[in-house]
């Protein structure tokens, strides 16, 4: 399996644009691949490459591409059948893993851009793509044509892997119709429509940490004060702390060592990873991420200049053990031949 992340300007309009053809182009970017941001404790290109690896392939081979290699972040696990490469030209890469695997005698590999997140039956789409008899077999699902495919490592030529970065619907490959759970993440409202997902238990993704009580999940090292309150479902991650009075509910994920300071009420919001709220603020219906804040019912992004109301929150470097630093997404899947 082939896993991609960022990539030149044809690979970026593969992993972005075409996945958002149907959205408003006025939607505020976000400044790192959001299968990079830890959703509920683990990164979403950890947790496919997990789904992968489960799934008994020959080998995962996640691509990223250089200009964005120091945004991934740990993984917090290893995982033996994983290589991750950093690259400069995202589709040159894709072929030569491909002519890799069918060297190794891989016959067949998943290629996916990594903000695609989909928890298909990956046996059925390879049957499917094995009886349709074409070099490539692309998903889709309701909303269109997904950055997602199965490829037929030995016969995947120049010429057909184009159509992994065409921004066309129409290439003239086998359609496989995904009608379980996936989500395009490409806006930072798609992460809070995940953690939503997550919480109620509507795909097979779960939040790490320890369920203290129905529905909230505290991780490793949280520090929780007494006089906080926690409003199912809610999740607080490792190394964060609340403190007094502050109230964290509907559907809020606390990311890893970030700081909720006293009085604070977080409401149906995401406060990704290292980032810093201050005293007595009522934060809903947002994105936070250090000095940034993503209101998602207005569609604005506010860079915020005062460190007391947020900020980045630095804490106290601790190594992750197990840990694998890796870079951002697109990657591929690789099956041992089939008998």
């Amino acid at each position: 399996m082939t896993v991609g992340i960022g990539g030149d300007a044809s690979a970026c309009d593969a992993s972005a644009d075409s996945a958002t053809s149907d959205r408003s182009r006025d939607e505020t970017p976000f400044p790192i691949p959001l299968s990079c941001v830890d959703v509920l404790g683990r990164s979403v290109i950890e947790r496919m490459v997990e789904r992968f690896a489960g799934a008994d392939v020959e080998a995962v081979s996640v691509l990223v591409h250089a200009s964005i290699s120091h945004l991934v972040p740990a993984f917090r696990r290893s995982f033996e059948k994983l290589e991750v490469q950093v690259v400069e030209d995202m589709q040159f890469a894709i072929g030569q893993t491909l002519k890799h695997y069918a060297e190794s005698g891989v016959d067949f590999a998943f290629v996916t851009d990594a903000n695609t997140y989909a928890e298909c039956d990956l046996i059925d789409l390879l049957w499917f793509h094995r009886g349709s008899r074409q070099v490539i077999t692309r998903t889709f699902d309701r909303e269109g044509a997904l950055n997602f495919w199965v490829a037929t490592c030995a016969k995947a030529h120049e010429s057909d892997l184009a159509i992994l970065f065409s921004k066309t619907e129409e290439t003239g490959s086998a359609s496989y119709f995904i009608s379980d759970y996936l989500t395009r993440l490409a806006h930072p409202r798609d992460v809070r429509r995940l953690v939503e997902c997550v919480l109620r238990g509507r795909c097979e993704m779960r939040p790490l940490g320890q369920e203290v009580r129905p529905g909230v999940w505290v991780d490793d090292g949280a520090q929780i004060h007494k006089r906080a309150r926690i409003v199912a479902p809610a999740y607080i991650g490792r190394e964060s702390v609340v403190r007094e009075d502050s109230v964290i509910t509907r559907f809020s994920n606390i990311e890893k060592q970030s700081y909720i300071d006293y009085g604070t009420v977080i409401e149906d919001s995401s406060i990704l990873t290292n980032s810093y709220v201050g005293i007595w603020l009522d934060v809903a219906h947002a994105v936070v991420r250090g000095n940034r804040l993503w209101n998602l019912t207005r569609n604005v992004m506010l860079k915020i200049s005062d460190p007391s109301v947020i900020r980045r929150n630095v804490p106290p470097q601790n190594k992750i053990r197990g840990g694998l630093n890796v870079p951002p997404p697109l990657g591929l899947l690789a099956f041992a031949p089939l008998g």
